[in-house]
């Protein structure tokens, strides 16, 4: 067994236009000082990273690595998954998702499309250039606008949903492959893959890719009222990346699941800082390490109530205490009776 990496820090939601939280380096910093030993970068944010430079350039890639090292962090994983979204757009969506890509992409889905599903790609060989084996990312969607069963849904829709989405992500996944990078999708709302049926089915779209894999996240389990332990005995043989996130579904008289088009405080099911929320941690750490899962717990942070200052501090300090430290050597040693294959078959009532 192996002790789980960490704890890490997902960089996203602490960017701003202000020191130390505007450049990679003083957000590193920070990081840092809070604890943290690792930090998982947002390919997208041009304060902290530069994709497109670092897929012509390894010297970029290098200075990015020298620069972390000195501070004294490590690159847990790139993430794409704005860029991952984009691959895969139902038109519904293509006013919201065209703020959130470059402007000369707006106005056309298709050109969006190339570039998102080039993007993806381009992260595979810097990952690889940093020396990472994991990346995180997106399915998108084409059917979520029809996940709920009514009105009556065609007879093929979804199959077709996910052949489209396995002709869109093969080819990518197998640039994954060529540069021995696991691409790990997070299972979410509003993407076709959001549970553990869904992956089955994007993974059987993708004739089962060795690089499919999960980036595990149990808030986003909770908040669907899933067994998101039991979720990790399922699919841990895919579970290659880490989401350490709370959340807690507290139903009320008026309000379930799907929210009731309230905001994010007012909402039955909510993401929470680290502590603050219903997820078996203790569960989760231990299944992960039971599974010998070999990668980083990374802090991704997207609480409605709490500072982000404080849930960044707190957060490392939680997820430390988390994880377990694995034990080289069975409990009972002491016990052992050193027995060998003869004396087996004695105590068994067999003859030699």
């Amino acid at each position: 067994m192996r002790t789980i990496k960490g704890p890490g820090l997902f960089l996203a939601q602490f960017a701003q236009d202000t020191a130390p939280h505007n450049s990679l380096e003083g957000i590193a910093r920070w990081a840092r000082d809070y604890g943290y030993e690792g930090i998982q970068i947002p390919s997208w944010d041009a304060r902290f990273f530069d994709l497109d430079k670092a897929y012509e350039s390894e010297t970029y890639c290098d200075e990015i690595k020298g620069k972390l090292s000195d501070i004294g962090i490590a690159i847990t994983e790139l993430s794409t998954h704005f860029q991952g979204q984009m691959v895969s757009v139902h038109p519904a969506y293509d006013a919201m998702f065209d703020g959130q890509c470059p402007p000369h992409l707006r106005g056309n889905p298709e050109k969006r499309r190339l570039w998102a599903a080039e993007q993806v790609t381009k992260a595979a060989k810097v990952s690889a250039r940093l020396g990472l084996t994991e990346h995180v990312s997106f399915t998108g969607s084409l059917a979520w606008p029809y996940f709920y069963p009514y009105p009556q849904r065609p007879t093929g829709l979804i199959e077709e949903c996910f052949a489209e989405q396995g002709r869109r992500w093969t080819p990518i996944l197998n640039a994954y492959e060529d540069a021995g990078v696991d691409l790990c999708f997070e299972i979410h709302p509003t993407e076709d893959v959001f549970d553990g049926d869904t992956f089955e089915m994007f993974l059987d779209a993708v004739g089962g890719h060795s690089r499919c894999n999960i980036n595990y996240d149990a808030s986003h389990f909770i908040k669907q009222g899933m067994d998101y332990l039991g979720f990790i005995d399922v699919f841990h043989e895919r579970i290659k990346m880490f989401h350490v996130k709370d959340a807690e579904f507290n139903p009320t008289a008026k309000q379930g699941y799907l929210g009731g088009y309230k905001g994010w405080l007012e909402r039955a099911a909510r993401d929470r800082s680290l502590g603050h929320g219903q997820v078996d941690f203790k569960g989760v750490f231990s299944k992960m390490a039971q599974y010998d899962f070999a990668g980083w717990a990374v802090y991704e942070w997207e609480c409605c109530l709490e500072h982000p200052e404080v849930a960044a501090r707190e957060g490392a300090k939680f997820i430390s205490s988390h994880i377990i430290e694995v034990t080289d050597r069975v409990f009972d040693d002491f016990a052992a009776t050193g027995a060998d294959a003869n004396v087996n078959r004695q105590l068994l009532g067999l003859k030699g």
